[in-house]
């Protein structure tokens, strides 16, 4: 997806709207996949002193690899792109490459899929209990002591 900066001015932003193709991404499929286009709506806006604002939107529904259950789940990214190109610039900027690295920072570290209310998952429907909430420090009482004979004495 490019634009032509010298055919941009103030009065007349550029709209951009189209389909990318999923390969840009260029998952490996081990946790991620996506077989649909990434839907794009962009708009270019000329600023002052020559620079362009790029503002708008990505999104690709993907499929991921449940890292509680190991089952693929569908999920939609969807990406905020924003970014702003200053002078001097190309005759065309293509902006593929920053579309993809909006949407990679999209996904999840860990991705898992939503339990039910139950605590089911959706896709098992196996039952997968809380974990128990641990309050107060990690930390026994006897390792404050040891720090404490260590203390320097003046």
């Amino acid at each position: 997806m490019n634009f032509t900066p010298a055919l941009i001015d103030p009065m007349h932003p550029l709209t951009l709207k189209g389909e990318l193709p999923a390969e840009i991404l260029g998952f490996g499929e081990a946790t991620t996949r996506a077989t649909q286009p990434i839907w794009v709506e962009l708009l270019v806006q000329k600023e002052d002193e020559g620079n362009y604002l790029v503002t708008g939107w990505a999104q690709v529904p993907v499929s991921l690899l449940c890292g509680r259950c190991a089952e693929w789940f569908p999920e939609k990214l969807r990406a905020k792109v924003e970014h702003l190109f200053e002078p001097p610039l190309e005759n065309s900027i293509d902006l593929t490459p920053f579309i993809r690295e909006d949407i990679l920072l999209e996904l999840p570290l860990n991705a898992v899929c939503r339990l039910g209310a139950d605590g089911r998952c959706p896709i098992t429907g196996e039952f997968y209990q809380p974990r128990p909430e641990t309050s107060g420090s990690i930390v026994s009482e006897g390792v404050w002591d040891a720090l404490s004979k260590l203390k320097t004495k003046d």
